[in-house]
């Protein structure tokens, strides 16, 4: 751990104000009541029960027609050096508590902007960590106590302890793993406080997940999403070539927390290569799962995993939403998720019983679901490598198999959260849908598999069938069945966020951001904001008056990947765009 403040480089704009830069502490309870301070959004997805839903109505669906642009508000950070056709990493959900808002930008910088005026963002501080290279970093930075937490990614990944007043560095710690456990693993997404700890989930070579004490940065606990040897679930990577030391199993967005069970809920994305199965047979836990750990001790308490030895990327990322349901005419308190394999699955989140799944979207990599196991019908539990669907699953040098297969690989939800309306038992998510095609031209090596070791996408080609379209899918959750759907034009990566105005906010790829009817999914009001977007808007409030924000300028996939090449020309700005009647 270092003590180096005047390393940071610190903007103090504020110092021209005659307002006050200072605002309530973010207690523990606080961030566990989040529900009950509507005016402001704490959490990434507003509650730890990630159900990214507002009680807010000022704004509502029948005056949303009158919403205008507050006010525009620059925070930098675009790469120039990177190449048009791929992706900036401007995918921030900003943080307002008591209208100062907190949000990092594409180069790691965080910064605090006053927004009380209404009418303009007023730069307090600019924390900057000068990280040359610091990677997609997803999701929202952390408040606790007078302190705000942030990660940075790269070859050597940090967490800042940063004084909310000043904008000073109080400590950095490295998050990176010893290199005999585990090299090139780096996190994806930002950190999560809860009680007194730090939550880092990484990516990379072989996932984890980690706790970190708030108060000194000190390791508490690390969680490995591949298990290695002694571990539980090791015996799920078979061969003895060590395929696990590669198994990749990423974590790709932050947690949702369930203060009665005291339970973590992650989900765990893809097992790495993932087009050549045959390099890694068994089910390779737990990539494609839930996982539910204890955070005290970061135990696994259950784990549910949605597709064994998967070669679709059906990584099971989309954020775990809790919330309660009566299932056969019993009140179940439940978690619920739409997947990428194009279901949405309900399990009971203390145990991780599966309950039910069904699809919202067109799926033809499985016939379905076995309603007691909750595994695609064609699983075989005594199989080393499985075939799903009618040859859909990859092999290696084979192309006639992989093809054609629904939904697409980075269709579906992905890292875009969806949002729960209790009023209406109904949850709603946004992506892109349609179909795609892959293969893998030759086998990878079995020799000198080492830790850190790079397997992820060399030999695989993907190609997507045509355009792929925006589409927002309204799930029954007492049901699991689709009861509504709207398209359009362009991917909806953007994510979902309701508000008890009975309006559902989102974005399309190409800059457009629309409020739809949450029970017609009609068009009610939209704006263009001119370049691509990948962030979620939030809605907070400012002396009783209603706001809807957005980070602009981010985009999560290359054009070529949806067959959306026309967006390529599309200029990118990275702002924060505030709305209000």
């Amino acid at each position: 751990m270092k003590h180096h403040s005047g390393r940071i480089a610190i903007a103090m704009s504020a110092l021209a104000l005659s307002l006050p830069v200072t605002a309530q502490e973010v207690t523990p309870q606080r961030l566990m009541n989040a529900d009950k301070e509507p005016q402001n959004w704490l959490l990434p997805y507003h509650t730890y029960d990630a159900l990214n839903y507002s009680m807010l109505s000022e704004i509502n669906k029948g005056n949303v027609a009158n919403l205008k642009v507050k006010f525009l508000h620059s925070i930098g950070g675009m790469n120039t050096a990177t190449p048009t056709g791929a992706p900036p990493t401007v995918q921030s959900t900003p943080l307002v508590n008591e209208g100062f808002m907190y949000v990092h930008n594409g180069w790691g910088q965080v910064m605090k902007i006053d927004l009380r005026s209404g009418d303009h963002g007023q730069i307090v501080w600019i924390h900057d960590p000068k990280v040359a290279n610091p990677g997609a970093m997803r999701g929202s930075v952390a408040l606790l106590g007078n302190h705000l937490y942030h990660n940075t990614s790269g070859r050597n990944p940090r967490v800042f302890k940063v004084d909310v007043n000043t904008g000073k560095t109080v400590w950095d710690v490295s998050i990176l793993p010893p290199k005999e456990e585990a090299t090139d693993t780096a996190p994806s997404v930002q950190v999560l406080a809860v009680k007194d700890k730090l939550l880092v989930a990484n990516r990379g070579t072989r996932g984890s997940i980690a706790a970190y004490d708030a108060n000194d940065g000190k390791l508490v606990w690390r969680f490995w999403t591949v298990p290695g040897p002694g571990e539980k679930g090791h015996d799920t990577w078979a061969g003895d070539w060590g395929a696990w030391k590669t198994g990749g199993a990423p974590v790709w967005t932050q947690g949702s927390y369930d203060p009665e069970n005291n339970l973590m809920y992650y989900g765990i994305a893809e097992a790495k290569p993932w087009g050549d199965p045959e390099f890694r047979p068994g089910d390779n836990l737990f990539s494609n799962s839930v996982v539910a750990l204890d955070l005290d001790t970061g135990k696994l308490a259950w784990h549910y995993q949605v597709v064994p030895n998967d070669t679709h990327d059906r990584d099971n990322v989309s954020m775990r939403m809790l919330y309660n349901v009566s299932v056969n005419g019993a009140p179940r308190k439940v978690m619920g998720q739409f997947t990428r394999g194009g279901f949405y699955y309900t399990i009971d989140r203390a145990s991780g019983q599966f309950l039910f799944a069904e699809p919202y979207t067109e799926v033809n990599w499985t016939k379905g679901i076995d309603p007691k196991t909750g595994k695609p019908l064609e699983y075989d539990p005594k199989a080393l490598v499985q075939m799903y669907g009618e040859n859909k699953s990859l092999r290696a040098g084979k192309p006639e198999f992989g093809q054609n297969v629904c939904p697409n690989w980075i269709g579906s939800p992905t890292l875009m959260p969806p949002t729960y309306d209790e009023k209406r038992s109904t949850a709603y998510v946004g992506a892109a849908s349609g179909c795609f095609s892959s293969n893998v031209l030759e086998p990878y090596d079995h020799e000198d598999v080492k830790l850190g070791d790079n397997r992820n996408f060399p030999g695989l080609e993907l190609v997507s069938h045509g355009r792929q379209r925006g589409r927002l899918a309204a799930v029954d959750v007492r049901t699991g069945k689709l009861k509504a759907e709207k398209w359009f034009p362009w991917p909806l990566y953007s994510g979902t966020l309701g508000t008890a105005g009975d309006i559902i906010f989102t974005a399309q790829a190409d800059g457009k951001i629309m409020a739809l009817d949450k029970d017609t999914l009609d068009e009610l009001w939209s704006f263009n904001a001119g370049t691509t977007i990948a962030a979620p808007p939030i809605t907070y409030s400012i002396n009783g008056k209603q706001y809807v924000a957005i980070v602009v300028g981010g985009a999560l996939y290359r054009p070529a990947d949806f067959n959306t090449q026309e967006l390529t020309i599309i200029q990118r700005n990275a702002q924060v765009i505030v709305f209000s009647l």
